[in-house]
């Protein structure tokens, strides 16, 4: 099983972010909750094909998620029929470079070539405990898929009311909003999770 189309995640689908960030939604520029879950999209030259370089100046946020392959056309698709929608599940990492606001941030920060690693896709069957991630040999972060506002059937409904997603597609289900800075000392990132094949990737220093 393989990404043939487009690759869409979605952000401040952490509960946990969501109630820190809760006081700063109603000022300006936001002015109040996000109501539709917030989606970007990551081109297919974001996918890792080797080792990741990691900047000198300022690191790479690391959020470890998972990553559904969508089987069936998803638009106005009810929450009890988005399983029969899904033909796999992989462990990911969503490199980026650190940003202080999810308010038009720039192209480069979300999107960098190179920066999105997938794993193996498996059957659809989302770990129920830690997804865990480790820089070499070292736990970094842990997170649970309990935290999301929006579990997967919900947000793939949700999303279902003004995207549609195809088949061939790929959807990240959310990023923990206290992903980890990884340093460019690091020299491997490796993402664990029950019932899904682990996911590791090669990372280097990029000078600045």
């Amino acid at each position: 099983m393989t990404v043939a189309g487009n690759i869409y995640g979605v952000v401040l689908n952490d509960r946990e972010e969501r109630e820190r960030l809760a006081p700063h939604f109603h000022e300006k520029p936001y002015g109040a909750p996000p109501q539709a879950p917030v989606v970007y999209m990551k081109p297919l030259s974001s996918l890792a094909r080797g080792p990741v370089g990691i900047p000198a100046a300022t690191g790479l946020v690391a959020a470890a998620t998972i990553a559904v392959l969508i089987a069936r056309d998803t638009g106005g698709v009810d929450e009890r029929d988005v399983p029969g929608c899904l033909g796999g599940a992989a462990l990911a990492l969503d490199l980026s470079l650190p940003a202080a606001s999810y308010y038009r941030p720039a192209i480069a920060q979300r999107n960098g070539d190179g920066r999105l690693a997938l794993g193996a896709f498996a059957a659809p069957v989302l770990p129920g405990g830690a997804i865990r991630l480790k820089a070499d040999g070292e736990t970094i972060h842990q997170w649970r898929l309990d935290r999301l506002e929006r579990p997967l059937e919900r947000l793939i409904a949700d999303l279902g009311a003004f995207l549609t997603l195809k088949a061939g597609d790929a959807l990240l289900v959310g990023l923990p909003g206290d992903a980890p800075v990884v340093e460019p000392n690091c020299k491997l990132l490796r993402v664990e999770a029950d019932t899904l094949p682990p996911l590791e990737i090669a990372t280097i220093g990029e000078k600045a």
